[in-house]
């Protein structure tokens, strides 16, 4: 250990923390916009010779598979080429003993003449979903891609025409070298829902001055009526003129105070917006004595579909980041697909196995008419067919559920403590592996328990009915 820290390898674990720490106290978080389905990316990616949109998941799939081959050229080319080689050391001696050791715990559970089949199938699954899995923790995954307007096209059933309208999305700023980044801390408001604000402070302000000015009535008059169960005839007659003016001039600077409480709280509210570097929400109150107009031809401008993020018309529309690559194991094609073949392998090795006989262990009718127990029989095959197809949604939904899961979880604690997010990635990190352990396993196990024929076992507890 002292010895893997010594020399260089020091000075560069703490210049990577300190450009961590750098990073996290000078670059906002990006918000990712969390979505199940993977994102297409924009017009003119297409998968090569067909009409298919690139999707940012598909990308991630493919670097998954580039990672695999690469490893595979790697491990072929580091092994031993006899017996008496010396076997290289590092990397390559780590994972030898990582193989050898699934290799024996497979063999404990799939013994037998389809061992390589189950061991090979068992293996590449397990690779193939935990680099996918690992993805997530790789810096730019889901954070680097296109920044991309948050808008979309809607048909107006009025006008008989496409508007443009806008969704939820944060603001956006060049930042190094000309880079456009999203500000987190930003999140849009159009021209329209900043309009309505304020006109809802305003109603709000009359309300709270209306109950205020009632308020004050109800105390004056209550105050009144005190005076004159208490009074002295005419000599007090002057001092209840007075409190009543007294009262009135209170009615009134109760009212004023609290209109201008409540209007006071929506102008520092835009305050709060534009010391963060905001620049929607933050326009003049109409209600200040310097505002002019009410701005109405900013309001007309209609909405681009495909702004310049350079331009100042990129503060017309919401912008989230669309990344470039998203962890595969988030998206239900990829979980669902492995799913499909884990599935269908599945079939295969039970007809290799036992042939036509397999499909005995679902619709077992031999019985029906020979034994008491028969019709139990059918309804347990029809339960086993089920149970297969059921596999198919089980295997993908974990996957899928758990995977996605740890991308948020990673997003919300990198955003709320961007410095010290370490134990939540080494969390993800477990996680990973035991998810693609589980996935390869239950193949393995199924695989395994369909090469097995139930034919004989159930002729014997039959025969033993009897």
């Amino acid at each position: 250990m002292n010895s893997f820290w010594n020399g260089k390898r020091r000075f560069v674990a703490l210049l990577m923390l300190l450009a961590g720490v750098f990073v996290a106290l000078r670059v906002p978080p990006v918000i990712p916009f969390i979505q199940l389905p993977g994102e297409n990316f924009p017009e003119g990616f297409y998968i090569p010779f067909t009409d298919i949109r690139l999707t940012n998941t598909f990308t991630g799939s493919v670097i998954v598979w580039i990672l695999l081959l690469l490893f595979v050229i790697y491990v072929s080319r580091r092994r031993p080429k006899s017996g008496n080689e010396v076997p290289p050391g590092g990397f390559y001696n780590m994972f030898e003993a990582l193989f050898e050791g699934l290799m024996g715990f497979v063999g404990g559970i799939a013994a037998g003449r389809h061992f390589r089949l189950i061991f090979n199938m068992f293996m590449t699954i397990f690779l193939v979903v935990l680099l996918a899995n690992w993805m997530e923790l790789v810096p730019g995954v889901d954070t680097i891609g296109f920044i991309h307007p948050h808008v979309k096209e809607k048909y107006d059933a009025d006008s008989g025409e496409y508007k443009t309208i806008t969704t939820d999305g944060y603001e956006i700023y060049q930042g190094f070298l000309d880079i456009s980044y999203v500000n987190g801390q930003c999140d849009w408001i159009s021209p329209a829902d900043e309009a309505a604000a304020d006109e809802a402070a305003l109603v709000e302000a009359k309300a709270a001055a209306a109950a205020a000015e009632q308020a004050s009535v109800e105390d004056a008059a209550y105050a009144r009526y005190k005076a004159a169960k208490d009074g002295h005839g005419d000599e007090s007659s002057d001092g209840h003129g007075d409190e009543a003016h007294s009262a009135e001039s209170g009615e009134s600077d109760a009212a004023t105070a609290a209109y201008d409480e409540v209007l006071a709280a929506r102008v520092a509210e835009k305050q709060a917006r534009a010391d963060r570097g905001c620049y929607s929400g933050v326009g003049p109150v109409p209600w200040a004595d310097d505002y002019v107009g009410d701005d109405k031809a900013d309001k007309k401008k209609s909405i681009p579909l495909h702004p310049d993020p350079k331009g100042e018309e990129a503060k017309l529309v919401p912008w989230v980041v669309l990344p470039f690559v998203r962890v595969p194991s988030t998206d239900l094609n990829m979980t669902l697909s492995l799913a499909l073949i884990s599935f269908v392998m599945i079939q295969f090795i039970g007809f290799k196995a036992l042939g036509i006989g397999y499909l005995t262990k679902f619709f077992n009718f031999g019985t029906l008419f020979k034994s008491p127990l028969g019709g139990i029989d059918v309804a347990v095959g029809l339960l086993e067919l089920i149970g297969d197809f059921a596999k198919i949604l089980s295997f993908g939904f974990r996957l899928l559920g758990n995977i996605f899961a740890g991308s948020i979880l990673l997003f919300v604690m990198s955003f709320l403590v961007p410095i010290l997010p370490w134990p939540f990635f080494i969390l993800e990190f477990f996680v990973g592996v035991i998810q693609a352990l589980v996935f390869a396993l239950l193949t393995a196990i199924f695989m395994n328990l369909a090469t097995v024929s139930h034919h004989h076992d159930d002729d014997h507890d039959h025969a033993e009915a009897h």
